[in-house]
């Protein structure tokens, strides 16, 4: 696990914690200090939302956010009348009365990345003083080659890479709105957040594509005239396949849409494509963030396509700036992203050639091989990998190799230390525990008991002896 206080993983060492986790169990969640920060409240969040609400007198649901502004938008969007808001520090205090609104409010903090960090919490609760005045701009800086033609003043920081998507659709929706768009087409299986802030659009239709090469589809639904903008993973997680981008660009072109890519899985410094988007947005959590301990985003807009200055005024109004502190320790780190993400795209390889090869491995996914590797190549940089990521599908049980592996097991990944996850019982936990809901994960073309590998650092050999003894 990650030395420090501020760690963004936990493990969850067998599958009955995973069902006990998800389920809520007290004795489970008592263990837990700390955790992926938009699932798991950090201890010291905890304790300064205590101190907070204390000094306030106010009880109820408590929800520490990152800033007055995105706070009211989300008390909007939720339609809650009843509550009470109070700066506090450099956040606020938003207290809900228990019951149906306080949790649909605490699934729009999380699907917008709204909570306050855990290095914010400890700089409230004992003002911890020094932060980089330069950090901003030297993460700026180690950026923009990675995200050209844009300018390094116009890569905007956020608070983790749902903040950057929340602010990316949001700028979409400024700009095409008045135009009659605002349907928005989804392209392959994305990550659970982004398909939720699409669902609970209140007057957006949400369009699922769920086969990236399926772009006859797309080009349907483009016709319309209705479509305000396209999002898609290159290449989508847990699946690893990527659309033809070429051809979704001259689409999109042709039919008025705006074209969002996320490249988180594989990260920034692998794939380059600003140049076929409107608007980039990436988790800076993995690879930039390696050592696990911090979450980021990143956003901006492509300055060479249309509406480009209108798209970037509207993200820098609807994103969250990083905290100081938390920028301070990215910038620490962000200098070995390029090294980094070249490890581990190394060692995911041989892994993942390893794994083809065992006899209780029945598929194996990464991003440079399979049906869509072409569409992948496309956009790899030269020299560069596929990535940190393998998912997995087994020939054995699922339960006997999750609770047989040691390795951390949990969320995240692109992280200098392996990490293994029963994905979509994470993700989707209410569809992999019923046969209806098994089976409509099945349609979609994913395996309900998949595991996503993200391969590390360490040694080749330790990792694959790990591997080795869970599947043996």
């Amino acid at each position: 696990m990650p030395p420090s206080v501020h760690g963004t993983v936990v493990c969850l060492p067998t599958l009955k914690d995973v069902e006990a986790y998800e389920l809520k169990e007290p004795a489970t969640l008592a263990k837990i200090q700390a955790g992926y920060p938009r699932f798991v409240r950090h201890h010291l969040i905890k304790e300064a939302v205590q101190k907070a609400a204390a000094a306030l007198n106010q009880a109820g649901e408590h929800f520490p956010l990152v800033s007055e502004v995105l706070a009211r938008r989300l008390l909007t969007w939720a339609a809650i009348q009843q509550y009470h808001l109070a700066a506090v520090a450099d956040w606020v205090l938003v207290t809900l009365p228990t019951g149906p609104q306080a949790e649909i409010f605490a699934k729009l903090v999380q699907h917008t990345g709204a909570l306050i960090s855990s290095r914010q919490a400890e700089n409230f609760l004992t003002p911890v003083g020094a932060v980089n005045p330069e950090a901003l701009g030297k993460i700026q800086k180690t950026l923009q080659p990675y995200l050209a033609p844009s300018a390094a003043a116009d890569l905007v920081v956020t608070t983790s890479g749902m903040n950057a998507i929340f602010a990316a659709m949001q700028a979409v929706n400024e700009v095409q709105r008045p135009l009659g768009k605002k349907a928005w087409i989804q392209l392959g299986w994305l990550y659970v957040d982004t398909t939720r802030l699409m669902e609970k659009a209140l007057d957006a239709p949400h369009h699922l594509i769920p086969n990236v090469q399926d772009l006859a589809s797309v080009e349907k639904l483009l016709a319309t005239g209705t479509i305000a903008g396209v999002i898609t993973e290159i290449p989508t997680n847990p699946q690893l396949e990527t659309a033809d981008v070429a051809v979704l660009r001259k689409l999109c072109d042709q039919h008025g849409a705006l074209l969002i890519l996320d490249p988180s899985a594989v990260g920034l410094a692998n794939v380059d494509v600003l140049p076929w988007a409107d608007l980039v947005v990436a988790s800076l959590t993995k690879y930039a963030g390696a050592a696990g301990d911090i979450m980021a985003g990143v956003v901006t807009a492509n300055p060479q396509k249309r509406a480009a200055a209108a798209l970037l005024k509207s993200i820098k109004a609807y994103a969250s700036p990083l905290h100081p502190l938390d920028l301070t320790a990215l910038a620490g780190q962000i200098d070995n992203m390029g090294a980094i993400s070249l490890q581990l795209s190394k060692n995911a390889a041989e892994i993942a050639r390893r794994l083809a090869q065992h006899p209780s491995v029945a598929r194996i996914r990464v991003a440079d091989q399979g049906p869509t590797a072409a569409s992948y190549r496309a956009l790899q940089r030269p020299g560069a990998g596929a990535g940190s990521i393998i998912t997995m599908e087994l020939r054995v049980p699922f339960g006997l190799v999750y609770d047989k592996l040691q390795m951390v097991k949990g969320p995240s990944f692109g992280l200098v230390f392996s990490l293994a996850a029963p994905f979509l019982w994470l993700a989707h936990f209410s569809e992999v525990t019923t046969p209806e809901g098994r089976a409509k994960l099945k349609s979609f073309g994913l395996d309900p008991d998949l595991i996503r590998l993200s391969v590390g650092t360490e040694p080749v050999e330790e990792i694959w002896a790990a591997l080795n003894h869970a599947l043996s």
